[in-house]
């Protein structure tokens, strides 16, 4: 679809449309089998039809499921050039592919041709050759009688009244004709259709209701009519509801923004769920980490019973064990120099660990046994202090029973 910027701020789109319309006709057929009708009301004008926006694309201003009331001027439909536009083009069944019949797909959708259009009055009536047979029985049996035109034309967005008071958003503007539609529902109403003097029986009466902007005839079951009545309500209701995602709320007719808030937010709970299984497994206790624990709780407790052999660990944590350990020692160079001014129950758990790890590591290096006392009480007597290692005087002293003394 293209669009122009036209004077007076106006904005004119280009398109080719699939329209609606019906009416009074004679049906006959000709010696070959074809179906003649005679007189089908093809478009009325003047009139104002009402279309989606999402029927004219690229459509600015609109959402796609927004109304639009689009005005058909009678000096548009009715002028000789369009006219003359819609006379000779080809009967489809329904709309093609883009409202345009051509050599692609003419095959797939001819079912015969229009001519003799002209103007009666609000209508713009032609006459129908129907060549194809299932589309004649279809018109037959009253299943495919209402007419579209499809045309290509110029869309004018501007507002303003129809001469009947309705209220419009556009206008349709120099239209050129391309096909005309046998449909089941047209848009411009039952007016325009295929029609039969024999159609409707005398004294019989017919009912049309509107669900949705779809129209159905419902002969004269009025049951059946005041429940489609109240569809439709429903539906009005329906699209007038709230849709509440989380803490936002989107009306039905938006539900492309709702599904989209959905979409982020799992999105956003996937990233958090990843986070923490993430967590979970770097936290889990496998059957290595159980073991990896107790071997090194094993390890905890030889180095502090043999540090503090009174030490209790029964029901400790290791951190709790290490701390008593070095409470215990307290009073050693080796702890005031690790931990400083710091007092135990002050200290982090890095500076327990590596103060305990400190007194594990040198706890082998102090002499505890009978030698290393003897030697140690020897550097710090001096010579001629005590008895002599004989029990008497000097002269029994000798290097062979030094031994015993020990």
């Amino acid at each position: 679809m293209v669009f122009y910027w036209a004077q007076f701020m106006k904005i004119i789109y280009q398109l080719k449309v699939g329209d609606f319309a019906p009416s009074e006709s004679s049906r006959s057929f000709t010696k070959e089998g074809y179906l003649k009708c005679v007189n089908v009301r093809l478009a009325k004008a003047p009139q104002v039809r009402q279309y989606y926006a999402y029927e004219f694309p690229n459509l600015e201003g609109f959402t796609p499921d927004q109304n639009i009331n689009v005005y058909t001027p009678a000096e548009e439909l009715f002028k000789p050039e369009t006219i003359k536009s819609f006379n000779g083009v080809d009967v489809t069944d329904y709309h093609p592919p883009k409202n345009e019949i051509n050599a692609s797909n003419w095959k797939d959708y001819h079912i015969g041709y229009c001519e003799n259009v002209r103007q009666e009055g609000d209508y713009l009536v032609g006459d129908l050759l129907i060549k194809d047979k299932i589309s004649i029985d279809l018109i037959q049996s009253n299943e495919r009688i209402e007419m579209s035109l499809g045309y290509a034309a110029i869309l004018v967005l501007e507002q303003g009244t129809a001469p009947d008071g309705t209220p419009y958003q556009a206008k349709f503007i120099n239209f050129n004709g391309d096909h005309m539609a046998l449909v089941k529902y047209g848009r411009c109403g039952g007016d325009c259709r295929i029609g039969d003097q024999n159609q409707t029986l005398k004294g019989a009466t017919t009912m049309e209701v509107n669900v949705n902007g779809m129209r159905f005839e419902i002969g004269d079951n009025k049951a059946l009519a005041d429940a489609l009545k109240i569809q439709e309500e429903q539906l009005k209701n329906l699209k007038a509801a709230k849709l509440k995602v989380g803490d936002q709320q989107f009306s039905i007719g938006d539900e492309l923004t709702a599904v989209q808030a959905v979409v982020d937010k799992l999105h956003t709970d996937k990233a958090t769920l990843e986070q923490k299984v993430g967590d979970l497994e770097r936290n889990q206790i496998t059957p290595e980490k159980l073991e990896q624990a107790a071997t090194e709780r094993a390890t905890v407790i030889a180095d502090a019973k043999a540090l503090v052999p009174t030490i209790k660990t029964e029901g400790c944590s290791c951190e709790q064990i290490k701390r008593d350990v070095i409470a215990a020692k307290a009073g050693d160079a080796l702890v005031g120099a690790l931990l400083g001014s710091v007092s135990v129950g002050d200290a982090k758990p890095e500076q327990i660990d590596t103060a305990f790890r400190a007194l594990s590591a040198v706890k082998g290096t102090v002499p505890t046994n009978s030698v290393g006392d003897a030697l140690n009480d020897q550097q710090h007597n001096k010579v001629g202090d005590g008895k002599p290692a004989g029990g008497g005087d000097e002269k029994t002293y000798s290097k062979e029973d030094a031994y015993k003394t020990i």
